[in-house]
């Protein structure tokens, strides 16, 4: 009985453990993807109010002379914290206005933004400063300056092109946006471009072309959620989801990589490990101690009356068993002291 009770416990112990296993896998999973889903949202947004700046610019020099935004230029990029250029080239590919005169009468056309905007609105991917390299300061980190593009072709009269209204995106301010996220949703998160490589990071590291499930998504623009092994040697659960379509935004086709430590809540569950097998324990013991107590209350009274009947039945002059613990003994005890008494008169006689 006493081994039951051990066996029972363990059991239980067993099945609720691995219940808050499941449950804890569960969770970290649902967390990565939404955590993911807001970052998808929040930077696309802020991408997006940029673009709905360029498109305002690019209304305005549909109607007037490209001379007549030129404060507007500088103004949108102000500091260079987040937008270091913006500029407009007409057909021939020399740029006629741009923020600060930067590259004024430069030749821009074999640029991607450039010979894409003609075509039709552009996102481009990082790459770093070329014409502006030498113009613009160097980001304190030391790092090469490096650009997100935006562009969109600019139309006169009959809709015919004529020309190209582009900006450059500081990607340090990209960096830091997608930094300020991940601290505030505590995740770790990358841009993944479709050549696997992680153009933003939130993390000290900018992996390539990782032989990982998230990363063979990403380069596919795939979807899903997986426990992974990283370089680093940690497991993480690993969401991918690819760049979301926000309003009129050009497409820049990353995917997002987000991920959370496997053992993200291992304290909280080994806590509750550790208090399952105390609280287990404890009623364990209980159990034990109801079980012993009722073994000497009521077993072993009914062990002596039996003990007793039967030295009765062999005819043996015993003094009879009694116990008043519960009626049932009491009236067993009674009645088996009758038949003795009845006994001994029959053999009197």
């Amino acid at each position: 009985m006493f081994a039951c009770i051990l066996v029972g416990a363990a059991i239980v112990f067993k099945v609720i453990d691995d219940r808050m296993l499941s449950f804890q896998e569960a969770s970290l999973r649902t967390a990565v993807e939404t955590r993911v889903r807001g970052v998808q949202t929040a930077f696309a947004a802020s991408l997006y109010r940029e673009w709905t700046n360029l498109e305002t610019l690019g209304r305005s020099l549909a109607v007037s002379q490209p001379e007549e935004i030129q404060d507007d230029l500088s103004t949108l990029v102000g500091s260079g914290r987040v937008v270091s250029w913006a500029g407009y080239a007409g057909n021939d590919g020399k740029v006629r206005v741009a923020s600060n005169g930067l590259l004024v009468g430069a030749d821009v056309s074999s640029r991607p933004w450039f010979q894409r905007g003609l075509q039709g609105n552009f996102a481009g991917d990082a790459h770093e400063a070329v014409l502006l390299a030498a113009k613009l300061p160097a980001p304190e980190s030391g790092e090469p300056l490096r650009f997100l593009d935006l562009a969109a072709p600019v139309t006169g009269v009959g809709q015919s092109v004529t020309g190209v209204l582009g900006l450059h995106l500081n990607l340090e301010w990209a960096k830091a946006y997608i930094r300020e996220l991940s601290d505030a949703l505590d995740v770790d998160v990358l841009i993944v471009n479709p050549e696997g490589r992680a153009v933003i990071s939130s993390t000290n590291e900018s992996p390539s072309n990782l032989d990982l499930p998230s990363f063979r998504r990403a380069r596919t623009g795939a979807t899903g959620v997986s426990l992974e092994l990283w370089p680093d040697g940690k497991n993480y659960f690993v969401a991918t989801l690819p760049e979301a379509s926000y309003q009129s935004l050009p497409r820049f086709g990353w995917s997002i990589v987000a991920r959370i430590d496997a053992n993200a809540f291992s304290n909280a569950a080994s806590s509750f490990s550790s208090g399952l097998f105390i609280s287990l324990s404890l009623l364990t013991l209980l159990l034990l101690l109801l079980m012993s107590l009722f073994i000497v209350s009521f077993i072993r009274p009914f062990h002596h009356l039996a003990v007793n009947a039967k030295a009765v039945a062999d005819g043996q002059n015993v003094y009879p068993y009694e116990s008043r613990r519960t009626s049932e003994l009491a009236t067993i005890g009674s009645a088996i002291s009758r038949l003795q008494a009845s006994a001994d008169r029959q053999d009197g006689g």
